[in-house]
């Protein structure tokens, strides 16, 4: 048989059934709810967000800046 072709077995079936419900039938979260916890940690490690259209000798340029910027002090 191939893998996954059965169930794997239960240890305490019992506890398994009180608790299916909390486990799988959370839901999955709203995606305003997670963009909003997304924006709120990267705000809280001082991360800012930039959209840029830019044409390819800018984006070089921009790229060499970035790059120079995270480059490790000798």
């Amino acid at each position: 048989m191939g893998k996954g072709s059965a169930a794997r077995p239960l240890p305490d079936r019992e506890t398994f059934s009180k608790n299916f419900d909390a486990v799988f039938n959370s839901g999955p979260k709203p995606k305003a709810q997670i963009m909003r916890e997304m924006r709120e940690r990267r705000n809280n490690e001082g991360m800012t967000e930039l959209h840029l259209w830019v044409t390819p000798q800018q984006k070089l340029a921009i790229e060499a800046i970035l790059e120079a910027d995270t480059a490790p002090l000798r």
